[in-house]
């Protein structure tokens, strides 16, 4: 298993979900922590295409994205948020990466 830390941000972020979206997000979260190496490739988990200033690779739950980046210590989530269409809202605002 990996470690998964969060930066401030995605705290900031997670804290203002809905109690069962912050639910469904963290048993998201360690279902995939628990299966397998954070940087392989899966049908929910994948490496984003383009380089990005927020996160290297991409967990789809449902809606929700969590964007995280792996280094020696593990996973760091750094971005949380829900696709609505082609749009990625966190916070309220339309993120494009």
């Amino acid at each position: 298993m990996h470690d998964v830390r969060f930066t401030p941000d995605a705290v900031r972020q997670f804290k203002r979900l809905p109690k069962a979206v912050r639910a469904f997000i963290k048993e998201a979260v360690r279902t995939h922590r628990r299966q397998a190496d954070p940087a392989q490739t899966t049908r929910n988990k994948l490496r984003l295409r383009r380089a990005s200033p927020y996160a290297d690779y991409e967990l789809r739950a449902n809606q929700w994205r969590v964007f995280y980046r792996v280094d020696g210590e593990g996973v760091l989530v750094t971005l949380i948020g829900e696709k609505r269409g082609d749009a990625l809202v966190v916070e309220g605002e339309v993120i494009k990466l």
